[in-house]
């Protein structure tokens, strides 16, 4: 296992054109860095549940928060971890005010540790959920009744039976 411990830079990308990208979260920590490799709807989830910790923490005894840290340099073309995620975990120290991301690479079986873990501070939290929500919404706008992309050529949905050539208004 990787444990990065405290990371410099935990930040979403998404490369390639909508309805084509491929998603990884970049981190650096310790003079290292990792591609973690993922699916668009994972990083949905971990911004939610970061969100939702972010919502619970507030109304906390506020402690003092963590010094920030900063990425040393660029990151590199060729990380030391590379991998693809299976799954993904979060956890919360309520005394430090620091959030663990534990991650899991595809091939794992349920009861494996984590293959990467990193800690990062819940103003890191905040940034990163702000950057995932514009990375995931700058993608193919969702279609409100069936939840599928809506291509740049049109959409079938599937709850109006594919027949409707009307477009669905996302207001």
């Amino acid at each position: 296992m990787w444990d990065f411990g405290r990371a410099e830079l935990l930040e979403p990308e998404a490369i390639g054109e909508p309805g084509q990208r491929v998603f990884r979260l970049r981190v650096m920590g310790s003079g290292e860095a990792a591609s973690l490799w993922l699916e668009k709807e994972q990083l949905a989830a971990l911004t939610l549940a970061m969100r939702q910790l972010l919502e619970q923490a507030e109304g906390e005894d506020q402690a003092e928060e963590p010094e920030p840290v900063s990425a040393s340099g660029p990151f590199p073309k060729e990380p030391e971890i590379d991998f693809k995620l299976g799954r993904l975990g979060i956890g919360y120290d309520e005394r430090r005010r620091m959030v663990t991301i534990f991650a899991y690479a595809m091939d794992l079986e349920e009861d494996d540790p984590p293959t990467f873990a990193c800690q990062v501070s819940l103003d890191q939290c905040e940034t990163f959920a702000e950057r995932a929500e514009q990375t995931i919404n700058a993608g193919r706008p969702i279609c409100i009744l069936c939840g599928t992309a809506i291509e740049a050529d049109g959409h079938k949905c599937q709850r109006r039976n594919g027949h409707s050539k009307l477009p669905i208004t996302l207001e």
